[in-house]
């Protein structure tokens, strides 16, 4: 289990605020029925990326592939197609997603089954419990409310309880999958969750990270509503490290080469941005020393610091001397190295100097000032005259609205295929052009 290892970081006053709104709401007497997400609220996997875990199976079943797609498009798009063909459920399963990418590849029924079975297995082994989503749980265990529990997902009843159980959490469980939709499958998830639940609206709070589903939809039912974000979306809000990686590596990034960094980052997200934390200004890291040492420096001991610059060697060095730094670093090391056990053969160290890299060419003075007493004065003042702006490429996890073009371009390039990936890629570079 990796849920054994605290970081010792104290709450800002912003984070113990929502700490005690949250366990206060779950607490009220009032409230006889809580419900949870799932996913992202109780239960993480160690990555930053939606598509990660299908490249952690892709090496696995690199044979599979057509003339022209990969394993992994092929997964993604077949997924795609799952879901534009779903008419039934609120979510398609991993058995129709494979169906799909069987007939794409022409295999086996029973190469498709090992395919299913592997990526059930992986993500039981990979998932670890959600520190403040599981507190919230057990406060609500403890306080003897009637607990309800929503999976949307596409993994079947028997990869969700194992899921569960190792995570140690425990409630009637819902699955979207299972679920008959309607025309709008969030109000028919939230209908079912209340059948469930067996209490007044005015008795039920639902916990979720879903604006849409897990906030307007109960607050239009009288079920009260908690936000707890998206670890992700809190770790991108703080700073540019998220973008600024992205824009180094616009081609590639969203591949199985930098499956490692995309861990590193989902670490980084997971246990620094559990509960939200306000972005500081003029610093990429919350103005925290020991965030700064987590990230920067726990990537530099995985790194290949060969080929650093003189600059960003003497960064490097001050960011060693900082006790802060040097502990949160060795914390984030310690991290990564438990939640990569089981899939270490498939991580490199590409990508894992950047965080060092950005912050020596791009840095925010509060972040230059936390090592200004870690450096001959000289050295600081020409490193601090040194930085400039650093080009971000902001992604969203979520779709926003599109246009006809932009849905053509989704029918016929799936998001997350290495095609639309190079093409998006172009096109950012393009729009850096002009500016």
């Amino acid at each position: 289990m990796n849920n054994d290892f605290k970081i010792n970081i104290p709450m800002s006053r912003e984070q113990r605020e929502i700490f005690d709104k949250m366990t206060s709401a779950v607490s009220d007497s009032a409230i006889k029925t809580v419900s949870f997400k799932l996913f992202d609220t109780l239960v993480l996997l160690p990555f930053s990326e939606n598509s990660d875990i299908i490249y952690t199976i892709s090496s696995d079943f690199n044979n599979i592939s057509t003339p022209k797609h990969s394993f992994s498009d092929l997964r993604i798009e077949a997924e795609a197609e799952a879901k534009r063909r779903n008419t039934g459920k609120c979510s398609v399963t991993i058995s129709e997603i494979y169906t799909i990418l069987a007939k794409k590849a022409k295999i086996s029924d029973d190469v498709r089954d090992s395919l299913i079975k592997r990526e059930c297995e992986l993500v039981e082994s990979l998932a670890f419990p959600r520190a403040f989503g599981k507190k919230l749980l057990d406060t609500a265990a403890e306080k003897g409310k009637n607990i309800v529990i929503i999976a949307d997902t596409i993994y079947p009843r028997e990869t969700v309880l194992a899921v569960m159980e190792k995570c140690g959490i425990s409630g009637k469980l819902l699955i979207s999958n299972e679920i008959d939709s309607s025309e709008n499958r969030n109000d028919s998830i939230f209908s079912t969750i209340l059948k469930k639940g067996k209490a007044s609206p005015s008795a039920h709070i639902h916990i979720g990270g879903d604006i849409a589903a897990d906030v307007e939809i109960p607050i239009m039912k009288g079920v009260k509503a908690l936000l707890l974000a998206d670890i992700r979306a809190n770790m991108i809000k703080s700073g540019r490290i998220r973008g600024f990686v992205q824009s180094e590596r616009i081609f590639d990034y969203d591949s199985a080469d930098y499956l490692g960094l995309h861990m590193a980052l989902g670490i980084y997200s997971a246990y620094i941005f559990d509960i939200p934390r306000n972005k500081a200004v003029q610093s990429d890291f919350c103005g925290n020393a020991y965030i700064l040492g987590f990230i920067v420096y726990g990537c530099c001991k995985i790194a290949d610091i060969s080929l650093l610059s003189d600059r960003e060697r003497d960064v490097l060095n001050a960011i060693a001397e900082n006790d802060e730094m040097r502990r949160g670093g060795e914390d984030f090391l310690e991290l990564y190295r438990r939640h990569s056990a089981d899939i270490a053969g498939k991580l490199n160290n590409k990508g894992f100097e950047l965080p060092l890299k950005m912050l020596t060419a791009h840095g925010g003075a509060m972040d230059v000032g936390l090592l200004k007493g870690n450096m001959e004065k000289n050295a600081h003042n020409a490193w601090k005259e040194s930085i400039t702006d650093a080009p971000a490429a902001p992604k969203f996890d979520r779709p926003t609205e599109q246009n006809s073009l932009e849905k053509l371009a989704d029918k016929m390039f799936p998001p997350g295929t290495r095609v639309r990936n190079i093409a998006d890629g172009m096109l950012f570079k393009m729009k850096r052009k002009k500016k």
